[in-house]
């Protein structure tokens, strides 16, 4: 099991950001093969509202929202009581963000490899759950013999 978060989805759309490409071959990867993914539905809000800002377009970042939620083999986790409590647990402990907790914590419910761009992350979360960059996925899930698809990431 694999849970993604944002800065994956965010990287993979910004080709002027350092690690897209590999952010992209990633999510096409995860397309590709149809892997079973647990986001968050924190995930929806989060892709919309950073490709509306970044495009200045509300209707490009409800149509990203929508095509990340059409994703085969797609488990959305709500922010319940339990979650919150898991993900405020793993924030206070490990200094992260709140939304980085919320992601943290799916991944551990979930009992899946966290895959992130964000290297906070990586760092504070090694040890506590299973956490790659979207490189090391990429060595450590792909062949690399495979042609990845070019469609768009979400």
């Amino acid at each position: 099991m694999i849970t993604v978060d944002a800065s994956v989805h965010v990287n993979a759309l910004n080709p002027a950001e350092t690690g897209s490409a590999e952010s992209k071959a990633f999510l096409d990867w995860l397309q590709l093969e149809q892997h079973p993914v647990t986001s968050p539905t924190l995930l929806l809000v989060e892709v919309a509202a950073a490709v509306a800002r970044s495009q200045n377009d509300a209707e490009r970042g409800i149509e990203a929202m929508q095509r990340l939620h059409g994703l085969p083999r797609h488990t959305w986790l709500p922010l319940d009581r339990s979650m919150a409590m898991l993900s405020a647990r793993l924030a206070a402990h490990y200094r992260l963000r709140g939304a980085d907790a919320v992601y943290a914590a799916v991944a551990q419910r979930a009992e899946a490899t966290l895959i992130t761009a964000d290297r906070q992350q990586l760092e504070r979360l090694e040890g506590v759950v299973p956490i790659l960059s979207p490189v090391q996925a990429l060595r450590e899930f792909a062949d690399h013999s495979e042609t990845v698809c070019t469609d768009d990431p979400l």
